[in-house]
């Protein structure tokens, strides 16, 4: 195993071990505030049952007092126990609202922890990828971007992208040349000089660009101009040898598609397209080492995490199964190793005093993972 390979997936096995310790102080933590809200209605239904029995107390009286008296005693006794056990429900509230939020907040931190060891578990790329694409979106004059990503067992992810970390994509884009400006001609017009039809040109100078999708074998991008309510979008396609490119220009009255018309085509600088075309496909591509945050998790067709809720039980366990025998592997090379592994190697590789301890703070949950790795 390379050294790259050892430390990926010591990231990987520590995150998801990390994961699943959160997850289960946060599922604890979630049995703690069903506890709280039982106990706070048992409590609140005691004091309804105990008006009612007071009430019924007084009135069991009646034959012996009669009626009159058992009236007025009632409404007394009534007013009175009634003030008491405001009194105590108001307690009762107050303590209730004190533990909640307590444990609302222990809630919420565990479930960020377990986020977060969930996204860099992730963000290690710990399964076979199939293949990936990262979206570009401008919004409100800043680009939003996401990476998304199609994995073998059929998991599916993806993550949100920090634009402002690019020095090209942290403000509107506008796709330029060394050549010079990129013109796109977009019909033939009369000209006075000569006999031939001379082309009109749109200029990309003009045009920002408000959406791109960058995979592995297309690029595919679209630049508005939004004074002309016009857009010219470009696609470069490339499988093995072959390479294709697609430049449309569009407008309220117009479509057309500058490749598939000869009498334009020939006047269309290609070359100029497809190489500044390919430098913003690295600039977004680029984009993928700056992850911000997890937007969504889906394995089997359903959703791990999605819209903030988390249901990660089965998942854990299936990814578990996935890199298992990667970490068997790993220990079986460094018994193997013997002590003539390099002090660096060491320190990126995995070896079983580590996973031992890791493992071992799932309590009681690891004792089956220690098992399977022989550990325990």
């Amino acid at each position: 195993m390379q050294p790259e390979s050892k430390r990926v997936l010591k990231q990987a096995f520590s995150s998801l071990i990390d994961a699943m310790r959160d997850a289960q102080r946060m599922h604890g933590v979630e049995d703690k505030i069903r506890e709280i809200e039982e106990t706070n209605k048992r409590r609140l239904a005691a004091l309804e049952k105990l008006q009612k029995e007071i009430t019924g107390e007084v009135m069991s009286l009646q034959d012996t007092l009669g009626e009159e008296l058992v009236g007025d005693l009632e409404k007394q006794v009534s007013s009175l126990s009634l003030v008491a056990i405001n009194l105590t429900r108001k307690k009762i509230e107050e303590r209730y609202s004190a533990e909640l939020q307590g444990e609302q907040f222990a809630l919420e931190s565990e479930r960020t922890k377990t986020l977060k060891c969930l996204e860099a578990f992730l963000a290690a790329m710990p399964f076979s990828l199939l293949d990936k694409s990262i979206n570009l979106k401008l919004q409100s004059g800043a680009y939003a971007a996401n990476a998304r990503y199609n994995c073998a067992s059929n998991i599916q992810f993806e993550f949100s992208l920090d634009c402002k970390k690019s020095t090209v994509l942290n403000k509107e884009f506008t796709l330029t040349s060394p050549e010079g400006e990129i013109k796109v001609p977009i019909s033939l017009g009369k000209s006075w000089l000569k006999k031939e039809p001379a082309p009109d040109y749109e200029g990309l100078g003009h045009y920002v660009l408000s959406e791109a999708e960058v995979t592995e074998p297309h690029f595919a991008a679209k630049y508005v101009y939004p004074e002309k309510s016009s857009a010219i979008s470009i696609i470069n396609s490339k499988r093995g040898s072959h390479a294709s490119l697609t430049v449309e220009y569009s407008s309220p009255d117009t479509k057309v598609n500058i490749i598939s018309e000869p009498t334009l085509n020939k006047f269309l600088n290609s070359e100029q397209i497809d190489k500044s075309s390919e430098e913003l496909a690295r600039l977004i591509l680029e984009l993928e080492d700056y992850k911000i945050n997890l937007v969504k998790v889906v394995s089997d067709g359903k959703a791990v995490f999605e819209n903030g809720k988390l249901d990660e039980k089965d998942f854990f366990a299936k990814a578990w199964g996935m890199i298992e025998q990667e970490v068997e592997a790993a220990l079986r090379e460094g018994d193997s190793a013997n002590g003539d592994m390099a002090p660096s190697d060491r320190g990126e590789s995995l070896d079983r005093t580590f996973v031992r301890q890791k493992i071992t703070s799932l309590g009681e949950s690891g004792s089956a993972f220690l098992a399977s790795l022989k550990l325990s």
